[in-house]
């Protein structure tokens, strides 16, 4: 018997790193897997921020909706599709309209995995902004409800909140974890100990392209006000618990030249689960892979400088400030000093707000499930 069709459609550049975080090596095992990467279609400005992609045979690029919508139609009849398009313009509803118009199941993404920005201040603003919200987001998924996924991955009571929010009525949810969640589950578990290292989890702020391409947010931290005191800052870590700092880069930079950046410390790609699993500290800005310092129960500080915490870029600060509160991890400031016993004290855990992490962004299953296994029994191969 021949294998289902499962086609996998993504926005933005595919790497080999998201072959391996949708657990497709793992699915491709008992389903046929085809990737339409649509960036050239949808955001090609976008591509700036890529430094690798993937050349794997499986992975369809296209220039155009047109040249796209061409190829779906011909190949998707009872096909499962995976899309993470989210219908937010012209463009991307088309795509949206074209995958709900198959005769195929089809699954959305909601799967973040990290806080957000904190909200405004302003009591009576904020309450004005967010019933606005509550009507724009309630005309949205009833207008839109013809271009919704048939079901809705969602991994946390903080995602399935946003999925009642976003998603039309009609979108089934399926409880997963977040896609790190999910890594962790998979990833070798080690013998218990661990390298007399501390790694840091590169966002490539602020000295790569990010996301601020497609938002068309300005970078308003230059790479001078903050690479040279990080760096010494890592100086103090590795002086003061004798621990060498590696750095983690993030997947969209991996290919990058990172010693401007960093100096001659060593910079590893691809390996960001095993490097948190492995080290006896996780040091971070804002970074999702954070998830992996709580599941794999590491002491975790983050940093931020002075400019950060005068408000300058307001939303890195409310990201910061979020994830401090929601795992009780310590901000420490690049542009201070500290002294040996701070650091070491802010290497305590508290396993209470983890725990609280897990639940709320991370997981909504307490079975352990990798989502590869929950998604082939509850979509792939559910009898219709």
């Amino acid at each position: 018997m021949a294998k289902k069709k499962l086609i996998v459609v993504w926005p933005y550049r595919f790497r080999d790193f998201d072959w391996q975080r949708f657990e497709l090596e793992q699915l491709s095992q008992h389903v046929e897997v085809q990737v339409h990467e649509l960036i050239d279609a949808l955001t090609p400005e976008f591509a700036a921020a890529y430094a690798n992609q993937s050349d794997r045979a499986e992975v369809k690029r296209f220039g155009s909706i047109k040249e796209w919508r061409q190829e779906f139609k011909r190949i998707s009849k009872d096909s499962i599709v995976f899309t993470h398009v989210r219908p937010i313009d012209f463009k991307s509803t088309r795509v949206c309209l074209t995958v709900r118009s198959a005769n195929a199941k089809t699954v959305g993404f909601l799967l973040g995995g990290a806080v957000v920005p904190g909200i405004d201040k302003n009591a009576l603003a904020n309450a004005v902004v967010s019933k606005l919200k509550n009507l724009y987001h309630f005309l949205r998924r009833n207008l839109l409800a013809i271009a919704m996924p048939g079901f809705v991955a969602v991994a946390g009571t903080e995602t399935e909140k946003r999925a009642r929010r976003d998603f039309s009525r009609k979108s089934k949810p399926i409880q997963l974890g977040s896609f790190d969640y999910s890594q962790s589950l998979l990833c070798q578990k080690s013998d218990g100990s661990s390298a007399d290292a501390a790694v840091y989890l590169d966002t490539g702020f602020p000295g790569f392209p990010r996301d601020e391409v497609l938002t068309g947010r300005t970078e308003l931290i230059e790479a001078k006000d903050w690479y040279p005191n990080l760096g010494k800052f890592f100086s103090f870590v590795e002086t003061s618990l004798q621990y060498r700092v590696d750095i983690a880069i993030h997947p969209k930079h991996v290919g990058r030249d990172h010693s401007p950046l960093f100096g001659s410390r060593t910079c590893l790609g691809g390996q960001t689960a095993a490097l948190v699993a492995e080290r006896k500290l996780v040091i971070a800005t804002n970074s999702t892979a954070i998830s992996f310092a709580v599941c794999f129960d590491k002491p975790l500080i983050l940093v931020w400088s002075d400019l950060i915490a005068s408000g300058i870029d307001a939303r890195k600060k409310s990201f910061i400030e979020n994830f401090a509160r929601e795992t009780g991890a310590k901000i420490f400031n690049i542009d201070r000093e500290y002294t040996e016993k701070e650091l070491r004290d802010a290497l305590v855990i508290d396993y209470a707000k983890r725990e609280s992490y897990k639940r709320k962004y991370l997981t909504s299953r307490t079975d352990d499930k990798p989502n590869y296994q929950v998604l082939l029994d509850e979509v792939i191969n559910v009898v219709d």
